[in-house]
This record gives C-alpha cells, structure tokens and sequence, in this order.
C-alpha cells in the first residue's frame, strides 16, 4: 500500500527507490523464494518429508496441543456442508440424540476454517491441515514481503524481514491446533494503515489509501478477532494523534471508516449466532471466559525474550524448559522475537531513548507509540484485564499480540536498514558495499537456525501415528459392530466447548468422529441450553450412591441405577456407551463390572492404546424392556 510520508527533515537518509504498488518480476522471484523456504522450515520443523509423513497430523494427544481434535472436528464438519458461513450450523454427527447445535459461540473465522475443508475434501483431514498449517507461514512471508516493498524497503531487507515474519516462532508455536491464530498474514497489511493515519495530513476520503485501508478493515474482520482488535485499536490512536495536531475531522472521520468496514465484517461473521439467539434465547453459559485467563495470559515483556523449549540450541531449550518450571505465569503464545526481532526491538527502543534525551520528541519514531500502546493494553495487569475486571474478558490472550509487536519492529527496521543502505551506495546495481548483501544473508542464516523449531523425535512421530491407528481402528470396530446410524452415548459426560474434565481434554470425545462415517455420538453441543441437561442426568443416575473401593481401586456401582441409567439410554434410542477410561479414577472397571452384571457378558471393544471401551448395549443376554 502507498503511504503518504513525512517530509524528510534536512539532513535525512535518501530513500531508496519505491514504487507505491506491487513490484515486478524479481519481486515474484523473491516471493517464490520465501514460499520455497517456508515451505522447507515447515516440513524440518515437523520432520514431514513424504507423503506417508504429511498424511499424519503433527500433533495429536499432546496436552499442549490437544486442542488440534477440535480444529479437526469443524473442518469434518465443513467437508459435510454442516459448518456454512453465515448458515445456522447443527452438527448431525454429533449432539445425538439431537443434532449438535454450533451457533451459539460467536466463531468469526468460518470462511477460513471452510478454506482449510476444501483442503481436508480434497486431500484427506490430516493432509488438509498439514497444508493449512504450512500455508500459514508461507502466506504471511509474502503478505510482509509485499507490503515492505510498497513501503519503502529495498528487496533485500523486505526479504530477510519477511522470512523472520513467516517464521515466526509465534506461528510454529501455534500449529496445528490453534490454525486461526497461526494465520496473521494480514498484519502486515495493518502497517500502512496505521502509518498513513497517523502522518499529515492522515487518511483522506476518495483517496487510493482510503480505499485500501477500507479493505484491509473488512478483510480483518473476516478474520481472527484479536487481530481486528489491535487494527481497530492502533488505527483509533494513530487518527486521534494526528487529530491533535491537525484538528482535521475529516481524516478523524476516514480512521473510523476503516473501524465501521472492520466492525462490518465482524457483524457479518456474527449473522448465524445473533439471528439463532434471536431466534431461540439468549445462552449466556455458551462464552465464559474466567478473568484468570487475562492475567495467566496477559502479554509478559520477559517472554519476548524467552525462546521456545523446542529451540535447536540445546541451551536455550533447557534454559527454556528451566523457566517454565519455575515461572507462575505461562506464555500460552510463544511471544519469543527470535534474536532478528529482539535487535529490531533494541534498535527502535534505542532510536526513541535517543531522539527524547536529545530533546527531539517529533522524531520518536511512530512504532514506539503503537508498542507502547499494546504494552499498556495487554500486559498482565494491564489495562485489559482492568476492562476484563468490569466483567469483558473476550480477549484473553494478551500474549498473542507478540506477534504484531515483531511485525512493526520487523518492518521499521527493514525501512531503516534500506534508507542506510541506499545512503552507503549499497542499493546500486553495481559499486555497492559488499557488506550489505553478506549481512542480509547471514541474517537470513541465523533466522532460519534461530526461529525454525527442533523437529520432533522418531519416538514422537511413532506415538502420533500409533495413537492416529489405534482410533481409526476402534472407531471401524464400533461401525462393524452397530448399525448405520447408531448412536453412541459418551462418558464421562463433557460439556462443548473449552470446558475439560478430569484426566480429559476438552475435545478427546471427538476423537471417533474424525474416523467415523455413520456413527452419531452424545458429546459436542454447545453448552448452557437446557436440552443438553439429560447426558449429566444419565451420568447421574448411573454413578448415583457409587463409591470407591480403595483396596480394590474400583468404583462400586449400584446395579439397579446402573439398569435404569442403560434403559434409559435404550429409550432414547442409543446403541452403545463409549468410554473414555482416563476420566475415570478406576479407568472404567466399576461400568464395565456393572455391564456384566446387567448381562452385557461380551468383552467391550478397545482401542489399541487402552484408554477408549464401548459396550454394545444390543449384546445383552436379558437386556431389561420397558
């Protein structure tokens, strides 16, 4: 995007050549080459180098990553046309005996999460996310680019801030399992916008820039919500800095378009869960977001420079796994910089101590202020969790803005690297200092050592896998065993979504039915409406008066409970009870003892690595009628 710049003071560096638009054809080169290295970062990063391998997710039990279950379930759902966006979305799949209702959290992302179904359409689930995933650091590699280019940076710089921008430890960090999050391709569009709004004489109506930044607002609000917020945010504070000094309300005006096209998108996005409460009620219980989270989360200025257990030096990874041992208060984003980044940091830092002890305030560069700002905003303590404390606690995850703090300073340093240059004669085609282009390619060296993460042991690829075929397997036993249709129901009963139990993650009841291809299953509708109230009813009647044998570590289940719970469950129209054994303090003996005595003599089916059971309730030798 063209940016309306400043008038240089005297004495200022010479800008280096720039077009105002999308360069020609070695801009595409370089494109290219940054998809290339991505693209290979990726696979080292995920020791995906076949097609065996990229068929096999990247994360699948992990606690840290177990959330991936989920990202895996809507995509499902998409590929079956039950996740449309703007549609009322019921899961048929899931929420039996009813169809899982999705429409009461309000999910913005869904055209991306509908992008990454095609991909699961086309090339199978696990295949589809890999993909997804590997996209996101390619995509936001030359979303930068591009935007560099078009903002003053020479091709040089432009590429070594766009490679640390792809690779950014913050996307890794966020792969597979919080996708939406991993793709901030659009951040780098929020730059000029926030430049231009802030620079005399700041945004005007009718103008190029006023046109794009209208579309980068909209586009934002298709997208991942905290990242809306921070372009809402920052645009206000640039328009409201050059509405001081100006007093222009008409540029004041134009900064807020960009917000209303933003606020647009976002109220499109939110069509399907206003219309549905309009429809069936408010469901207060579906978002609940405990003020902990905003301190737990908030951004942490020691983080930035923390790098990720999984970093190649065995030093910095042990001084990592060191710190979260002892640290209370964990980094849920990876705000890591890298050493590219943190000296883009140091150097902008340095440039504004600089400018305010020489007594030349005006010259403090624009980016300290936008930095200061999300400090101000998102750190523990900060004023979002005073916000989250009057009770708006949407935007949690104060450390996911980390990686918008590496795009501001990633790209002032490219401008700044690129003025010099120019100045030094390194930007000529031929004549320039032969430092220049050795530096960037060392740069682009230690970005590649530093950011890529170590890639995950041949015991971890085995474990994926293993888990992956023991799933499968179980989930084809179950359908071999029920008829089409059937529905199973799940204990220990979970309520959907973020809402764990013990010994299980919030989405493991998911498991079968990324596997399964008529089954319908109890768990996944969203909690907080009364008519998901029977499955804790069932669980109830069922554990009613049980206690737990000590000696034996077996729960003790009373058999007449345990016959009106299964009649019950027969009733509705169920066929089967699944069994996660992990939420159970007696991994299940207690039920499955149960299940004898009420003549369900046959063995239940199990998975591979023995923590899932199903009891086909059709296998009763006298099952009791009503």
């Amino acid at each position: 995007m063209a940016l309306r710049q400043h008038n240089p003071p005297s004495g200022s560096l010479p800008q280096p050549p720039s077009s105002g638009r999308f360069p020609e054809r070695i801009d595409l080169a370089a494109v290219a080459g940054l998809v290339v290295l991505c693209t290979l970062a990726w696979c080292s990063a995920n020791a995906v180098w076949s097609i065996a391998a990229l068929r096999e997710p990247t994360a699948y039990l992990d606690p840290e990553k177990c959330d991936v279950i989920h990202a895996l379930a809507m995509m499902k759902a998409g590929t079956q046309g039950e996740f449309l966006p703007l549609a009322w979305k019921e899961v048929h799949h899931l929420g039996a005996p009813y169809a899982a209702n999705w429409n009461d959290w309000p999910f913005i992302e869904e055209l991306l999460v509908n992008s990454f179904s095609l991909l699961a359409a086309a090339f199978g689930l696990f295949t589809g996310l890999n993909i997804a995933a590997m996209l996101g650091n390619s995509l936001a590699a030359a979303v930068f680019y591009l935007v560099a280019r078009t903002s003053a940076c020479s091709p040089r710089w432009a590429f070594v801030g766009a490679l640390a921008f792809g690779l950014a430890p913050f996307i890794f960090a966020q792969q597979p399992f919080h996708i939406t999050c991993e793709w901030v391709w659009q951040i780098p569009l929020f730059l000029p916008v926030w430049r231009c709004v802030a620079s005399p004489p700041g945004l005007a109506f009718g103008t190029p820039e006023f046109r794009r930044a209208i579309v980068v607002g909209f586009v934002a609000g298709l997208l991942n919500p905290y990242y809306t917020n921070i372009l809402c945010q920052l645009t206000l504070l640039g328009a409201a800095m050059e509405f001081y000094r100006s007093r222009s309300r008409p540029a004041l005006l134009a900064a807020f378009c960009v917000i209303g096209a933003a606020a647009t998108a976002f109220a499109l996005m939110n069509i399907d869960t206003w219309t549905y409460k309009f429809a069936h009620g408010a469901n207060p219980g579906a978002l609940v977001r405990e003020y902990k989270w905003l301190e737990i989360y908030g951004l942490k200025i020691k983080d930035l420079v923390v790098p990720p257990p999984t970093h190649r030096s065995a030093v910095l990874a042990a001084f990592s796994v060191a710190h979260r041992q002892v640290a209370p208060l964990l980094d849920e984003a990876a705000s890591y910089q890298g050493i590219i980044g943190l000296a883009c940091l140091v150097w902008l830092v340095a440039t504004a101590i600089k400018a305010t002890l020489d007594g030349r305030h005006a010259n403090v560069p624009l980016e300290v202020w936008q930095l200061l700002w999300i400090v101000l905003m998102f750190t523990t303590g900060g004023l979002n969790a005073i916000i989250g404390a009057m009770g708006f606690t949407m935007f949690r995850g104060g450390s996911r803005y980390a990686i918008v703090i590496l795009a501001i300073t990633l790209m002032y340093a490219a401008r700044r690297l690129s003025r010099i240059e120019a100045a030094d004669g390194g930007g000529k085609e031929s004549g320039g200092n032969i430092l220049w282009p050795v530096a960037a390619v060392g740069a682009c060296l230690l970005i590649l050592w530093d950011q890529v993460p170590r890639p995950p042991t041949a015991d971890d690829k085995a474990t994926i896998t293993r888990q992956v075929a023991a799933d499968r397997e179980f989930t084809a036993r179950m359908e071999s065993a029920l008829p089409d249709g059937a529905m199973v129901f799940q204990m220990p009963v979970m309520q959907f979504p973020e809402s764990p139990a013990p010994g299980v993650p919030s989405y493991d009841h998911f498991r079968p039915y990324l596997y399964s291809r008529n089954l319908r299953y109890s768990f996944g509708s969203m909690k907080g409406r009364e008519r998901e109230q029977w499955q804790a009813a069932v669980q109830g009647k069922l554990l009613e008066n049980a206690t737990l044998d000590q000696q034996a570590q077996q729960i003790r289940i009373n058999v007449n409970n345990a016959r009106l719970a299964v009649d019950e469950l027969r009733r509705l129209g169920f066929s089967a009870i699944y069994i996660n054994r992990n939420g159970f303090p007696d991994r299940g003996k207690g039920i499955e003892e149960a299940m004898l005595e009420l003549g369900y003599t046959r063995p239940p089916i199990r998975n591979a690595t023995g923590d899932l059971a199903c009891f086909v309730l059709s296998d009763a030798a006298a099952p009791t009628k009503e």
